[in-house]
């Protein structure tokens, strides 16, 4: 492997950027800043102390015009100066990361850092490999995979396929205020700066010799697949016009449904706005499933093992196939007999199968070496006197017990929470969050990043904000600085909406659902209906018939979408009951999910899910963030959800002053330190850690509650409170000094 050391790399910028919002593709007479080697290896050893929606971030490339943020123009015009590595899974040691790179890398330069979110004992961790010569826009992300699957098959490291995408970002070293202590010292953070050899030739490296490789297998698989897919498609028209028939379901399917919205509707995860997918099969993180328009190929090993389309080259090198090859995969488990027969039905609602013509099929089956043949051509049904032979209605598919093997695929929009194409309630006190819990779901599904530690197979999401329809501006704005994600595929509708009558709104919705696949070019995720009173528009929710005719038209909405259709629901008076109304909503639901509160710590449960495995229920809080200030100077805030920690749960548990002795002597506590009386608290037995609270000594404070009291009898008053509030926990006793245990004691 070839390593080069030239002057000029360590002074060339970089785009840097700072937080989701430095975007400047308005404004096309400025570029982004600049960083270069020298700059980032300075901050790899002095890290930033920021939050992270403010982080400065790069993106390895030189190119930095005011649309480098776009994946397209940076394939376009980008010169790549960096290799980027994200580790986030395995939590392996800052040793197992840098024998891993080097063994490919040959020793070459790197920079290795912890990120943001790492810990002790979750360590994550961002690797950047300096290049002697720049690669183009067009070849990074094909040597990014490639790099990436080397460290995963050959050193068990999975690094986030994200990074192989040209616009990625990647945030430069950065601990955040509250991952820092007392003294601004980061709590976990480590780093290595490893000048090696020199900086990487990447052109002369097995990297690249490997990536040329898959680019010339790649290039072979779809040259054969185009020619298997035309001889195919010859064969079938021939089959049709012989037979007579001009109905064939496959070619019908074929130009109804095209490659690209069945790789979404199968759960493919699309790179960017790319023609690579990957499929639910695939662990490599790579998108080896490319569209063609009228076909695709796969070169993933698990999709050929999987059987999905055909499988084609030697010993299986490569699967192919059309539209049509993913329904009868994906929704028909391979069962090219049933699929044909459901979507033929669809067609000619009036035509079944007779006995006369199964024992016509089954005899052209058997002169054909091709067990899929056949079945591309449906048949009439054949009059006879008096009328069409009554079908045989078809007989279920059976298996033996012997025959059965484990199911492994899961369709899930988030992985045990949600199903794809399915119905779910989110229902809850007023006040609990509701709208924000369902309203951060929806984001992150649209962005397809990962919820609250579960897995998403997202896309793009409506929301039907009935009601508070502008606060839900303030709402999402909040939530692309939470999650750094600037543009993403939700769209919200801020106003009423009639589901109970059909005549009235739900084709007008159809149409707004239609029209959102249209300009995003995907098919939607999820509707998000906000709230389920609102939209049956003063329907009786306890009774059977307005119900099931909002969850008729519901359905009809997911027919005609393809969407999961999350209800944001209240519960009942007795909330033990659940979900308030009609039995017949929980009935039809998939997944029910319960949100409940107690204090300022607020708590999803998984109450009902049909088909997935539960997670264990999610503690959260709410989150405020300060958005501008208003025409009076005021703070507009809003809020989006935050995993509460153990600290947080366990102050949230304490219980609170109660009466006004002990919320006297509380103020009084609280005044002393204000003034500065006391002091930190110091380290030894029956003591916290050192310095964590602030202590007043006990005289002081009974003194000056007593002068606050009006209790006939002060001093028994303070005396009394202090000891309610020292039984309850709220406060410490030490060596004659007191301080208050809660999170609102502590110095930071």
């Amino acid at each position: 492997m070839s390593i080069v050391k030239k002057a000029n790399v360590n002074k060339q910028n970089v785009l840097m950027a700072h937080g989701s919002y430095d975007t400047l593709i308005d404004t096309p007479d400025q570029e982004y800043l600049g960083i270069n080697l020298t700059e980032i290896a300075a901050m790899v050893a002095n890290p930033q102390a920021t939050e992270k929606a403010d982080a400065a971030f790069i993106i390895p490339s030189s190119y930095r015009a005011h649309d480098a943020r776009k994946h397209s123009a940076q394939r376009e015009h980008g010169l790549y100066h960096y290799l980027a590595l994200d580790i986030d899974e395995g939590s392996p040691s800052l040793t197992d990361v840098k024998q891993a790179v080097f063994s490919v890398t040959g020793d070459a330069t790197a920079l290795i850092y912890s990120s943001a979110g790492a810990s002790d004992s979750n360590r994550k961790w961002r690797v950047l490999v300096p290049l002697a010569e720049p690669i183009s826009g067009a070849d990074y992300s094909d040597t990014q995979t490639t790099l990436f699957d080397i460290m995963r098959t050959e050193h068990g490291i999975k690094c986030d396929p994200a990074l192989s995408r040209v616009g990625q970002p990647i945030y430069l070293p950065n601990v955040p205020p509250a991952k820092r202590d007392e003294f601004g010292q980061p709590l976990f953070y480590h780093q290595d700066r490893h000048r090696g050899q020199g900086y990487l030739q990447v052109a002369e490296s097995r990297i690249w010799d490997d990536m040329q490789f898959r680019r010339q297998q790649a290039e072979i698989a779809e040259r054969q697949a185009a020619h298997e897919r035309a001889t195919r498609q010859a064969a079938r028209i021939a089959r049709r016009e012989a037979s007579g028939d001009d109905l064939d379901p496959v070619a019908e399917f074929n130009a109804r449904h095209t490659v690209e919205d069945m790789l979404l509707r199968c759960g493919y995860t699309r790179d960017g706005q790319s023609a690579s997918y990957a499929s639910r099969y695939q662990s490599s993180g790579s998108f080896a499933t490319k569209c063609f328009g009228d076909y695709w190929v796969s070169l993933s090993g698990s999709d050929v093992g999987a059987g999905i389309g055909a499988v084609s080259g030697e010993a299986g090198g490569y699967a192919w196939g059309d539209a049509f090859d993913l329904f009868c995969h994906y929704e028909h488990n391979g069962s090219m007999r049933d699929a044909v027969r459901e979507y033929a039905r669809e067609l000619r609602p009036a035509n079944d199968y007779t006995a006369q013509r199964e024992e016509i099929v089954r005899e052209a089956m058997a002169t054909k070496p091709d067990p899929l043949d056949g079945f591309d051509i449906i048949p009439d049904a054949v009059p006879q006197q008096g009328g069409i032979i009554t079908p045989n209605a078809p007989q279920s598919p059976i298996f033996w017990a012997r025959d059965a093997k484990p199911v492994l695929t899961a369709s899930y929009l988030v992985k045990g929470w949600l199903g794809r194409g399915q119905m779910s309630v989110v229902y809850g006190p007023s006040n609990v969050g509701k709208s924000f819990f369902c309203l951060d779901m929806a984001f992150c599904i649209a962005s397809n990043i990962e919820w609250q530690g579960s897995k998403v197979r997202g896309g793009p999401v409506l929301y039907l904000a009935t009601e508070g329809g502008n606060a839900f501006h303030n709402r999402v704005v909040a939530l692309r600085d939470e999650y750094s994600q600037p543009d993403v595929p939700l769209a919200v509708r801020p106003s009423p909406i009639d589901l109970l009558r059909p005549e009235t709104d739900l084709a007008r919705l159809i149409e707004l659902c239609q029209s959102i696949e249209a300009e995003v070019g995907a098919p939607l995720s999820m509707i998000v209906v906000d709230t389920l009173s609102r939209a049956m528009a003063g329907g009786d929710e306890n009774g059977p018939t307005d119900m099931t005719s909002f969850i008729a038209n519901l359905d009809a909405l997911r027919d005609a979408t393809g969407a999961h259709i999350m209800i944001v629901h209240h519960s009942g008076k007795d909330t033990a009951k659940g979900a308030r109304g009609h039995s017949s909503l929980r009935a039809a639901t998939d997944t029910e999910i319960e949100l409940d509160v107690d204090g300022s710590i607020r708590t999803a449960t998984s109450t009902k899910q049909r088909d997935l495995e539960p997670k264990d229920p999610i503690v959260f809080q709410l989150k405020v963030h300060e958005l501008g200030r208003d025409e009076d100077g005021d703070a507009v805030t809003t809020c989006t959800i935050t995993e509460a920690s153990e600290d947080d749960i366990a102050d949230a548990n304490q219980k609170r002053p109660s009466g006004s002795n002990q919320k006297t002597v509380v103020a009084a506590f609280k005044q002393l330190r204000g003034d500065g009386v006391g002091g930190e608290n110091p380290t030894g037995a029956g003591w916290p850690e050192s310095g964590k609270f602030w202590c007043i000594d006990e005289d002081r404070l009974k003194e000056f509650a007593r002068g606050k009291m009006t209790a006939v009898n002060p001093s028994g008053a303070v005396i009394s409170a202090m000891k309610a509030l020292m039984a309850s926990g709220y406060m410490v006793q030490n060596e004659g000094k007191i301080w208050i245990a809660a999170k609102e004691g502590r110095v930071v």
